[in-house]
C-alpha cells in the first residue's frame, strides 16, 4: 500500500472534460495538502497530467498555472501542440516519479483503432469530419461507429513485462500520454502507439473507474467536472453512482454542483478568471470531502481541516456521502 497506516486500499478515477478538468485538479491538490493518498489512480484525456501529478505529490505544486498556460495557448497554438508541449514541459518529472518502486499504480486510458479502415480515417484528412461526427452522435446516443472500430485500452505503471495487460513505461509514456488525449475534431497531429492508431480515451473510456475497482481497492473515489451525472463515456454507457458498489469497492463521487460555464469555463475555451474560481471549487470539494471522510486519512496526514487551510465552505459543491 501507499500509505502504510492506511487500513482500507483506495483508488481515485478521475474524468476528462478538457478545460473543465481543472476542477478535478483542485480537488486532487486538496487530496494532497491533507495528506489523502490513493493505492491506485485511473486516469483518460485531460485528467491524465492532473492524476500523475496528484501520483507523484505534485498537484498542489502545480496548481491552476498548467491550465491558464493551455487555455491561453490552445486559440494560438492548437491542441496538438498544447497537449505535445505540456508533455515536454511536465513528462520528466512524470516518467521519474511514476515508476518508482514506491509510487502508486497509475493507470492511463486509450481508445485503440481496432481495424485498418478506421485507422486510416483516423490518421488521415478526414478525422476532423468524423471527429465531428461522434460529438454529434453524443447527443443522440449512437455508438455504433464506436463500438465497431475502437476498443479500451488501459495502460498501467505496475504491467508485467511479458503479460496481458498493457505496459505503460518510461519510453511509451509521451505517446499514450499523446494519445489519450486525441479528440478528432480538434487534434490535428494523429496519435500512435508501437505504430498503431489511437484516439481519445473518451470515446470508450472517459472516466477508468472499473478498471480502478478491478485493482482490489475498497474504496473508490470518482472524480467528474460537470453537475451532471458521471458516466463511463461520452455516451454515457454506464452511470458511476455515488454510494454504489464496484468489485468490492465502495464508490464515492465527488462533482460540482453547477456547471463551470457559469464560471467562464467550458470544454475547449475559458477565461483566466474563470479557472482560477474552477480550481479553488474542486479545491474546496476536496478539502470538505476529506473533513467528512476522515477515516480515510493514513494516521500520519496532517491535523487540519477545511477552514484551517483556509478553504471557504458551502460554495455549492455536491461531495459523496457528505
Amino acid at each position: 500500500m501507499t500509505d502504510a497506516g492506511a487500513t482500507e486500499r483506495i483508488g481515485i478515477a478521475v474524468a476528462s472534460g478538457m478545460l473543465k478538468g481543472v476542477y478535478g485538479h483542485g480537488v486532487l491538490a486538496a487530496f494532497e495538502e491533507r495528506g489523502l493518498r490513493g493505492d491506485v489512480y485511473g486516469t483518460a484525456s485531460s485528467s491524465a497530467l492532473s492524476g500523475g501529478l496528484a501520483a507523484v505529490g505534485r498537484a498542489r505544486r502545480t496548481s491552476v498555472d498548467y491550465w491558464l498556460k493551455a487555455a491561453a495557448a490552445a486559440t494560438e497554438k492548437g491542441m496538438s501542440a498544447v497537449v505535445l508541449d505540456s508533455i515536454g514541459e511536465y513528462g520528466p518529472v512524470l516518467r521519474e516519479g511514476l515508476f518508482r518502486a514506491d509510487a502508486p499504480e497509475f493507470l492511463l486510458a486509450t481508445g485503440k483503432v481496432t481495424n485498418p479502415a478506421a485507422a486510416e480515417v483516423t490518421q488521415g484528412s478526414g478525422a476532423k469530419a468524423l471527429g465531428r461526427d461522434l460529438l454529434r452522435n453524443v447527443f443522440t446516443g449512437d455508438r455504433s461507429w464506436v463500438e465497431e472500430n475502437l476498443a479500451t485500452v488501459v495502460f498501467s505503471s505496475r504491467a508485467e513485462p511479458g503479460g496481458t495487460e498493457p505496459r505503460l513505461t518510461p519510453e511509451n509514456y509521451d505517446a499514450v500520454s499523446y494519445a489519450s488525449t486525441r479528440m478528432l475534431h480538434a487534434w490535428a497531429v494523429p496519435a500512435e502507439i508501437d505504430g498503431e492508431a489511437y484516439v481519445d480515451a473518451s470515446y470508450t473510456c472517459s472516466c477508468p473507474a472499473r478498471e480502478v475497482a478491478a485493482k482490489g481497492v475498497d474504496v473508490l473515489i470518482a472524480i467528474g467536472c460537470d453537475p451532471f451525472p458521471l458516466f463511463r463515456d461520452l455516451y454515457a454507457s454506464e452511470e458511476i453512482v455515488d454510494g454504489s458498489v464496484i468489485g468490492q469497492a465502495r464508490v464515492l463521487v465527488i462533482k460540482p454542483a453547477d456547471d463551470l460555464k457559469n464560471l467562464g469555463v467550458d470544454y475547449a475555451s475559458a477565461t483566466a478568471d474563470g479557472l482560477v474560481k474552477a480550481y479553488e471549487l474542486g479545491l474546496d470539494a476536496g478539502h470538505r470531502f476529506v473533513d467528512a471522510h476522515g477515516e480515510l486519512l493514513p494516521p500520519d496526514a496532517p491535523a487540519t481541516t477545511a477552514a484551517d487551510s483556509g478553504v471557504q465552505a458551502g460554495t455549492g459543491v455536491q461531495e459523496a456521502g457528505a
